[in-house]
């Protein structure tokens, strides 16, 4: 497939010029001017794409990468930003569909509701190198080291920004940190003042349905309430069948940003969600005696919710502090753990302050108590079946200024206890040099660790055998170790012309104490009934390995109203195992990353009120499990119009290059039906008073 990519490269970019000429000709009036002012988007800066200027975005603030505003210029990471404004014109439906744009991450779409998304290599349904975060509260579970990303579901139009940090980030934010962390930083009460209800329809999503309502209680309070409906289509099969992945999720919260002085800032917010996904279990396992295997089917059930407080306090202008505690359920009931509960309870607490002239300071602490429930079934045990894990920690940061706007180092570490490992460490140091507000050259080192979850612990899957009554016991092991990751980074941001933007990084890592499947000695079970043999499987930290790889990011505005974005990923992974192991999964886990993947955006601001976006993917073959997923390119287009500052209209159609394909198998015996991802149309209506 990649042979093929050059020439539709090469139609798309004649495709949009074909667009541009009748757009030019065809559209605009004689004598008037082609670069439309669009009507403003109530809660946004600017208007459009279009009128955020360049080195704007060049200083756009962020906060996650330092846990402090500092522009991006100045960032000794790589970092990638997906503003509001992004998720507008690219049409996208979730915040999933919307990280397919970052260079580095690794992204694919399982079914209807399921996602493996992760940074830099290690992609699966529960990818457990990533820490997620919606503004800074962590989504990241304890079970499986990953995240249910069908409970991840939010307004798009209240989402301020995303930022995308590839590499570890675990110094500051913590265990699991290891490859990447994502943010997701929704808009202040202040800024959505008003009504919003947005209706939309299509082939794979059949509704998205959503309102929100922002007012003032008070001069001082700010406030909004939201609420949203998805209902997501089955896809067809591998099998030639139309799938049982329906997904059905309402959900609503309210927001309360309360700005008490011009000291004091306190902000509530919480949400609760319900759903149903309806599920197949072509292999599940049904029976310790013969026949073990049989199809199981059923409603699977989620709901849970969160509240958030917290309160921000400048000091002065070089001092500040910052107090967030967070309560979250989650409560999943399927036919693989008949019901799971988890309620996590988290209190974080940071101090920033000037040292002198050279020295910035920034330290806190922390400590997450999670209590977990199962109701086990024959094919998923955890023993025992409720437990009470912690993790505390604190950390201490000094950037240091070496020779002001030229030289600025960081350094800084993250130590926590847990109740699998005990003490961990996670220091980092950090090299930036800014000879001009043009360009930046960084470095980095860095070190991270993943911690053991309940499933590296004391989860136990029973699946069929090869033959007979034999079971194979998928088992953890209560001393696994943390997998860690020695980190090298370099990268450098330029922006040559006040319309072109580049921004490149490069990386190295090196992995120990990862994670196999090991075989043990055939043991036989006589509870429960019949007497029946096992072969054990469990885990255990014989692998190690190394990734290298490169990411590219180029932002062009060829005119001032034509906008190309360009994001290129290269990754390389290399396993090996230790001497006398029997791990089969290494050759898989090596080629389940796509080696090249490149994506090339372009909008264009066409007259009275209209928009036309085009996106075009390329993504490179894998190995996942034993599926080989042949390489794709899909091409995604939006006609939007905002004829006034009240109404939008946009229609949205998606893989229009073919009919359908296939992103990414789990691998695993619970999951046999490969959905294919389809060509699919998807309109939608805003309207905003």
């Amino acid at each position: 497939m990649l042979y093929r990519f050059p020439r539709l490269l090469l139609f798309f970019l004649l495709f949009t010029g074909s667009i541009l000429t009748q757009a030019h000709s065809g559209f605009a009036e004689p004598g008037e001017s082609f670069a439309v002012e669009a009507p403003p988007v109530f809660s946004e800066p600017h208007d459009t794409l279009m009128e955020v200027p360049l080195e704007e975005l060049f200083q756009i603030t962020v906060t996650s990468p330092a846990k402090k505003e500092q522009p991006v210029y100045k960032t000794a990471s790589a970092i990638y930003v997906l503003t509001g404004e992004d998720l507008r014109r690219t049409g996208a439906t979730s915040v999933q569909e919307a990280l397919r744009l970052v260079p580095g991450m690794m992204v694919a779409q399982i079914d209807s509701a399921s996602w493996a998304i992760s940074a830099r290599g290690f992609n699966n349904r529960f990818a457990n190198k990533l820490q997620v975060m919606i503004d800074g509260r962590s989504i990241y579970t304890p079970v499986f080291s990953g995240v249910f990303w069908d409970e991840v579901d939010l307004i798009l139009e209240d989402i301020e920004r995303i930022e995308v940090i590839r590499g570890p980030g675990a110094s500051l934010w913590g265990v699991n940190a290891v490859n990447g962390v994502i943010n997701i930083i929704t808009k202040s009460a202040q800024h959505t003042q008003g009504g919003l209800v947005s209706a939309g329809a299509g082939t794979m999503v059949h509704t998205i349905d959503s309102f929100r309502y922002g007012g003032q209680a008070s001069p001082e309070t700010a406030y909004r309430v939201w609420g949203k409906y998805v209902q997501r289509a089955p896809l067809d099969t591998m099998q030639g069948m139309e799938g049982v992945d329906d997904y059905r999720v309402g959900r609503g919260g309210f927001r309360v940003d309360w700005n008490h002085s011009s000291s004091n800032t306190f902000t509530f917010s919480g949400n609760y969600y319900d759903g149903e996904l309806e599920r197949r279990n072509r292999n599940g396992f049904v029976s310790f005696a013969p026949p073990q295997a049989g199809v199981q089917q059923s409603n699977w059930k989620i709901d849970g919710g969160m509240f958030l407080a917290k309160w921000d306090r400048k000091l002065s202008e070089d001092s500040d502090f910052s107090l967030q505690f967070y309560y979250n359920r989650q409560h999943r009931r399927t036919f693989q753990i008949a019901d799971l509960t988890i309620d996590t309870y988290d209190l974080d607490f940071q101090h920033r302050f000037q040292m002198g002239p050279r020295h910035e300071i920034i330290w806190g602490f922390g400590h997450r108590f999670y209590d977990d429930s199962f109701e086990n079934t024959l094919g998923f045990q955890f023993d025992p079946d409720r437990r009470l894990s912690y993790i505390t920690s604190g950390f201490v940061q000094d950037q240091i200024v070496l020779s002001p706007n030229l030289w600025t180092l960081t350094v800084g570490t993250k130590l926590s206890v847990n109740n699998y490992t005990g003490f961990e460490y996670q220091p980092s140091a950090r090299l930036l040099w800014t000879p001009d507000p043009k360009h930046t050259v960084w470095t980095a080192v860095s070190r991270a660790v993943r911690i053991p979850s309940r499933g590296d612990d004391s989860l136990r899957i029973n699946q069929p055998g090869p033959a007979g009554p034999a079971i194979t016991a998928l088992i953890g092991k209560e001393d696994f170790e943390s997998e860690d990751v020695l980190a090298l980074e370099l990268g450098y941001r330029v922006q040559p012309r006040k319309d072109l933007l580049v921004d490149i990084a490069t990386f190295m890592n090196f992995y120990e104490n990862l994670r196999t499947l090991e075989q043990g000695a055939v043991f036989v079970e006589a509870t429960p009934a019949p007497a029946h043999p096992v072969v054990p499987l469990t885990f255990q930290n014989r692998k190690s390995g190394y990734s290298y790889g490169v990411e590219a990011a180029v932002n062009w505005n060829p005119l001032d109203w034509w906008q190309l974005k360009t994001a290129f990923t290269w990754f390389d992974l290399n396993l090996e195992l230790e001497p006398g192991s029997q791990d089969t999964t290494i050759g898989q886990e090596e080629q389940v990353d796509p080696m090249y993947q490149f994506n090339v955006r372009s909008h264009i601001d066409l007259p009275r009120q209209f928009e036309f976006d085009q996106i075009l993917y390329y993504v490179d073959s894998i190995l996942a499990g034993t599926t080989r997923i042949k390489s794709y390119t899909r091409l995604d287009l939006r006609l939007g119009w905002r004829p006034s500052p009240s109404w939008e209209f946009s229609v949205v159609g998606r893989n229009l290059l073919d009919p359908h394909h296939l992103e990414l198998a789990t691998g695993t015996a619970q999951t046999t039906d490969l959905s294919l991802i389809e060509r699919s149309v998807f309109g939608q209506v805003v309207w905003r008073y």
